[in-house]
Formats: C-alpha cells, sequence, structure tokens
C-alpha cells in the first residue's frame, strides 16, 4: 500500500561530498518540527562511483522519515535540479545544499513564512564558515559569500524592475516552493538550456515572478554554507563573477521590455567597467595583491556584460592538491 503524501520534502544535490552530505541529513533529521509536518528527503547523487549512497543507507536505517537515494549521472545541473523537483511527494518542498547545514527551526520557519503569508516561494539567508577558519583577506568580513538581502522577515522580494532587470541573483540552496502553485501538471522547473552554463535557478526565480508567484524573504530560516578554499582563492572568484554576470544578462534580456535598449545600456555600461576596472587595478597594483580585489571585480563584471554569448560554463571546483 503505498504511503500518503508528506507535507514536505527535502530535497539534497550531492557531488562527491559525503562528509558535507551526512552534516546536511544530521542537520535536516535534528528538525524542531514544531508544526508536526510529515516529511521526507530525496537524495540525488551525480557521482559516479555514487559516492553519497553509504551515508544515505547508513543515515535511513534511523530517520524517523523515509529517505529515498537516486543516482544519476547527467552532466546539467538544470536536469538534476529537476531530478530533484520531479522526484518530490510533498506539498512543498525545500532544498539544501550538500555544503549547507541548518538551524533547527529551519523547516518551521520556511513552511512558516509560507503560511503567514500565503506566498508561492520562500527564501531564507544564508550564512558562511570557511574551511581555512576565516574569510580571505581581500574580504574580511566574508561578505561575498553571505546571502543576506536585508529585507524584514516576511517581506515581498520584488526580483525585477518594471524594465526587466534582475535585483537579485537567488539560488535555490535554502528556498522552498508551494509545488501545486509553481509548477503545475507537473511541468519541469528549470530550463535545461542553462543546465550546462549554469545560473539555472537564478533564472527559475525571474522567471516564476515574472509569471506571478509570489516570494518572500524568511530570513528565520537560517542556513550556515562551508565555503571550501578553493572557492575564495583569487582566480576562482574572478572568474566566477565573470560567470554571474554573464547569468544576469542572459536572465534580463528574456525578460526586458525593450530589449534592443538593454544590450545598448550592458555593453556600454560593460565597457565602461573594464576600462575603469582595469585602469585603477593596475593604478593601484591590484593585481598584485591578496587583499584587494575590487578594481578586478569590476573588471568581471564589464567582461561578463561584454562576452554574454559565450557561456563560461561549469567551473573546475576540484580542490588543488596540498
Amino acid at each position: 500500500m503505498s504511503q500518503p503524501a508528506p507535507d514536505l520534502t527535502l530535497a539534497i544535490l550531492t557531488y562527491d561530498r559525503p562528509d558535507g552530505l551526512a552534516a546536511a541529513l544530521t542537520s535536516c533529521l535534528a528538525q524542531d518540527n514544531r508544526l508536526d509536518l510529515t516529511m521526507e528527503i530525496v537524495v540525488v547523487d551525480n557521482h559516479p562511483a555514487g559516492a553519497g549512497r553509504a551515508v544515505v543507507e547508513r543515515f535511513a536505517a534511523r530517520s524517523p522519515w523515509p529517505i529515498r537515494y537516486i543516482a544519476d549521472l547527467t552532466r546539467n545541473m538544470a536536469t538534476l535540479r529537476n531530478r530533484g523537483f520531479m522526484e518530490a511527494r510533498g506539498r512543498w518542498l525545500a532544498v539544501i545544499d550538500d555544503d549547507e547545514t541548518a538551524a533547527s527551526d529551519w523547516t518551521d520557519a520556511l513552511v512558516g513564512a509560507l503560511q503567514a503569508t500565503g506566498a508561492d516561494i520562500a527564501v531564507g539567508p544564508r550564512f558562511a564558515v570557511f574551511e581555512a577558519g576565516s574569510p580571505p583577506p581581500y574580504d574580511l568580513q566574508g561578505r561575498q559569500f553571505v546571502r543576506d538581502l536585508g529585507l524584514p522577515d516576511l517581506a515581498e522580494i520584488d526580483l525585477a524592475t518594471a524594465s526587466g532587470r534582475p535585483r537579485y541573483g537567488l539560488g535555490t540552496g535554502n528556498s522552498i516552493f508551494d509545488m501545486a502553485c509553481c509548477f503545475p501538471d507537473g511541468r519541469s522547473a528549470m530550463r535545461e538550456a542553462f543546465g550546462d552554463a549554469g545560473g539555472e535557478d537564478a533564472e527559475l526565480f525571474v522567471r516564476l515572478h515574472r509569471q506571478g508567484r509570489r516570494i518572500v524573504w524568511a530570513a528565520k530560516a537560517r542556513v550556515t554554507e562551508t565555503v571550501f578554499r578553493n572557492r575564495t582563492e583569487i582566480p576562482y572568484r574572478l572568474v566566477r563573477t565573470r560567470r554571474e554576470t554573464q547569468h544576469y544578462v542572459s536572465i534580463y534580456l528574456d525578460g526586458a521590455a525593450h530589449p534592443g535598449i538593454a544590450r545598448v545600456e550592458l555593453f556600454v555600461k560593460g565597457l565602461i567597467q573594464v576600462v575603469v576596472g582595469s585602469v585603477f587595478s593596475a593604478l593601484t597594483l591590484e593585481h598584485r595583491s591578496t587583499s584587494r580585489l575590487r578594481w578586478r571585480l569590476l573588471t568581471q563584471h564589464g567582461l561578463g556584460k561584454l562576452t554574454w554569448r559565450r557561456p563560461i560554463g561549469f567551473i573546475d571546483e576540484t580542490p588543488a592538491a596540498q
């Protein structure tokens, strides 16, 4: 006999992070659950050797909720994220990444935000803990690695201006969706065309917003991300900044009220950013510094606007051998 559908599905996409997956699952199973929700956990593993299988089996043996393990080797992030959405049986789907851990009231805060506001989607803050023990010298407060929109709890997130320009770049880590409202008739969530270049989750949020779905800020739903050393290295930050700007341009133009004007605006702004960033980086000798990154980041923002038709795609995040 089939089990009744749970209230909430927790989805985790993992790739070769068994320790991170174990930490994420530990935090999921430690939820206060004061709302008395029925839950399930779905883990989609993209590693060829199934690095997460043993972890899931260990936790499933003592979990009060079902944990399902799905192996999917598709090399497309949009397809993989869609698999997690497709496998969800709950009324709501919450997403947490395999490098994140959730506060004990996380699910209560996310679901509570939807119940209190009648919104279709809620997104919460992401804080950072650094594998190296502290933020990098060029960002001593670690602000580049934190997602905090600075909005009041339960405030509605207006993701785009009237011209179509995105205001925020949101990711699915620490988010919740009302499945029936957001994906009627079981339609796919992510656009697979974004899966090779990245930005599929940012595009999803903006597209749903443009379709009239309401998104709120769940300030009390907290997760903490482990920032690995390789992600703080300057070459990585520069490439990632350019790639994220390319995503921004593609998403903007996809819904711009006047695409031709938007293209000109972005080209001019990108050119100015490249020139200003390059000049000031040279004048201040920033290219030799490990504690200053401002002008090099500005240059990458400009390059992203000028090269958006040639997306960077996946970035090799394999840590260098010590």
